[in-house]
């Protein structure tokens, strides 16, 4: 919900404000490298959020909407 939030405070779509944050334009940066970003993003997320289902919580915001 913050990412939603600060995206809509920022009047960008979550997607764009994504690739922001990973760093990643029209041809910026491979495939693999946004993946391993993507990998190092969720584990810290797990890490943060102990016990909570990121994945879960994505779908309920979308639906929410």
């Amino acid at each position: 919900m913050e990412l939603k939030l600060f995206a809509a405070s920022q009047r960008k779509s979550v997607a764009a404000v994504v690739r922001e944050k990973l760093g990643v334009g029209k041809g910026e940066i491979k495939k693999d490298k946004v993946w391993n970003k993507l990998d190092k993003f969720a584990f810290e997320m797990t890490k943060a959020n102990p016990g909570v289902s990121l994945s879960k919580k994505l779908i309920e915001m979308r639906y929410e909407q």
